[in-house]
């Protein structure tokens, strides 16, 4: 204990072999340094029970004792044992002992990372290509029966023709977020910077969506201030969030439920001057859905996109472009309301 603690590791000692195994579950150590010959349980019983523990299995261990013999030696190895030091030994031996077992582990920790990381990137890029594949065939499918319905019934023609374009602009929506969300995760903007005056921005938004809730029988409510200022940002990307987050509560919102969309101004402690909106809706999204509500293409339970017209992938936008301006964007959802609540410093 007074060589670990003068070369600057903190360590924790047990007197027997079940101390030492409930401690090892208990503090998971870096490493663990274990005698052979111990009263009751001996030093392979512990390994034994450690190797079969999954919390511990991986620790580096190494037996510190006076038994020098090779088949002694061998029976540890074959249990696991990472290395093994015998009595009498230096100062230095154990310390570099222990300093070459942590960094061996530490490299195959970084491995393992690597693969369970590359797994991963593989198990969502064989996701990402199955759901684009069902979200293409499912307005695809549509187009072609309205094909069909086109030539069998032909006094229904333009409505046949309108259910497939719908279906075409489906499909274009689906390419064009895909698009943006890959030149968005590859650092480039969608359009550059320029001065917005933010007034009469969003005075246009909420004009349109005024026209679109009349029509839905939903209640529009908005409170902005007298003024808001003049911005430097991008034109296409603040635009695509508000259309994005107001597009989703008209959607999610049934008749005769409100809607709401505030705007303020407020400053952070180190001074920073930012923006808050707030777009808030009748609707409440289940508790399991919130913690991946910004994930590509999450269906929330229940959910069926394109039944609501959607793509999957608005909201994951919605995040990268408040990211790429530097800002924030969160949700609460309780008491029948949700809301979105979008910070961003001008």
């Amino acid at each position: 204990m007074e060589i670990l603690a003068s070369g600057g590791f903190d360590s924790i000692n047990a007197e027997n072999g079940f101390v030492g195994i409930q401690l090892a579950k208990e503090k998971s150590p870096d490493l663990i340094i274990c005698d052979i010959k111990m009263p009751d349980f001996d030093g392979y019983g512990v390994l034994e029970e450690l190797r079969q523990n999954p919390s511990t299995a991986m620790i580096p261990f190494i037996f510190l004792t006076a038994k020098a013999d090779r088949a002694e030696i061998r029976q540890g190895m074959n249990l696991g044992a990472d290395d093994y030091l015998t009595k009498p030994f230096r100062r230095m031996d154990l310390l570099e002992t222990i300093a070459a077992r942590l960094k061996r582990h530490s490299a195959q920790s970084q491995i393992q990372r690597r693969v369970l990381e590359l797994q991963a990137l593989n198990a969502q890029k064989d996701d990402l290509v199955s759901t684009i594949t069902h979200d293409m065939r499912a307005p695809l499918t549509t187009i072609k029966v309205a094909l069909q319905l086109m030539e069998a019934v032909p006094d229904n023609r333009r409505q046949y023709t309108e259910i497939a374009l719908s279906a075409c602009d489906q499909c274009d929506a689906l390419i064009q977020n895909l698009l943006d969300l890959y030149q968005l995760e590859s650092g480039e903007s969608l359009a550059p910077p320029e001065p917005i005056d933010l007034q009469e921005q969003l005075a246009k938004i909420i004009a349109s969506f005024e026209v679109r809730t009349r029509d839905c029988q939903q209640t529009f409510r908005t409170d902005l201030p007298d003024r808001l200022p003049t911005i430097l940002y991008d034109t296409v990307s603040l635009q695509r969030i508000f259309i994005e987050l107001l597009n989703n509560a008209c959607k999610y919102t049934p008749s005769s439920g409100e809607i709401r969309f505030k705007v303020r101004e407020f400053t952070t402690k180190d001074r920073q001057p930012m923006l808050r909106f707030l777009v808030a809706n009748q609707a409440e999204i289940p508790k399991t859905d919130l913690p991946r509500i910004f994930d590509k293409f999450y269906r929330g339970v229940g959910r069926d996109r394109w039944q609501q017209g959607g793509t999957g992938l608005g909201l994951a936008l919605v995040k990268k472009l408040i990211e790429q301006l530097q800002g924030t964007i969160y949700v609460k959802s309780k008491d029948g309301w949700t809301t979105f609540i979008v910070e961003l410093p001008y």
